[in-house]
């Protein structure tokens, strides 16, 4: 009987790693219900593209037919490149939109007593420490002894958690004002932008064929990603961003990246 012929169709899940200090790989969508603890990134593509290394060409010089025919050549090896479109945006994706860098904290809810806070411009909003101020109980603002009035000196963005002076009010710039509130818990990300433009991240694919039923793992220790393209923040469309970057070779790794397909045997 003659073997079927070979057609792939792949779907899969591709999980990203973004690289920490040392040794430290972060789930980009942590998840502790997934079975890597790492949720797979929603995507639409994951595209290969090579690039030839040049090559070096060593030229006969006899005086016979043989002048300027090639007798050696050498190849540089190649750079290989990944791009892939990303149909979801972690906040670690997010930090490549803005070409800067994501740090993401817990905060637990707790009370900020005896905070200092300092006034730069008595007519720019001031940033507080923590976001989701609660209302209850009020927030105490003091200027030295005197207690600042809600509404006549400041108002406040509870959940942003910024105070606003208000013109006419008692805060002037270069102040320092005492503040006392309570807070709720909340997930920041907080994104710093001019950062180098790509981040490093180790890829971890769960694939199958799926005419076949072949399964496979595609494991890239490390690549390069940044945003390629422009990105419309507020288009009327869900925002679909496009990462690519050249697969870089670790010391520690016997290839750039490997695939393995495999599937069960009959019993």
């Amino acid at each position: 009987m003659a073997t079927q012929p070979k057609v792939r169709k792949f779907a899969g899940d591709l999980r990203l790693y973004e690289f920490g200090a040392g040794a430290d790989r972060i789930a980009v969508i942590p998840d502790t219900d997934d079975k890597f603890g790492n949720k797979p990134l929603e995507q639409s593509s994951l595209t290969f593209s090579y690039e030839a290394g040049d090559t070096t060409e060593i030229k006969s010089k006899r005086r016979d037919d043989r002048y300027n025919q090639i007798i050696h050549t050498d190849a540089n090896p190649g750079a290989t490149s990944i791009s892939i479109g990303a149909l979801e945006v972690p906040p670690a994706i997010l930090a490549r939109m803005l070409y800067g860098s994501a740090i993401s904290a817990s905060v637990e809810a707790g009370n900020a007593a005896g905070l200092s806070v300092t006034v730069h411009s008595k007519d720019a909003p001031v940033k507080l420490p923590h976001r989701f101020v609660l209302a209850t109980p009020a927030p105490v603002f003091k200027k030295g002894s005197t207690v600042l009035e809600a509404g006549t000196d400041y108002t406040i963005d509870n959940r942003q958690g910024i105070l606003i002076p208000l013109a006419g009010g008692s805060i002037q710039h270069g102040d320092v004002l005492t503040a006392d509130y309570s807070y709720d818990g909340y997930l920041q990300t907080a994104i710093n932008g001019g950062a180098v433009p790509n981040k490093s991240f180790m890829i971890l694919g769960d694939v199958q064929d799926r005419i076949s039923g072949e399964n496979g793992l595609l494991r890239i220790p490390q690549v390069d990603l940044t945003v390629d393209g422009d990105v419309d923040w507020f288009s009327e469309e869900p925002i679909q961003v496009t990462l690519t970057g050249p697969v870089i070779f670790r010391s520690e790794e016997s290839a750039l990246y490997t695939f393995e397909v495999y599937e069960q045997k009959a019993s």
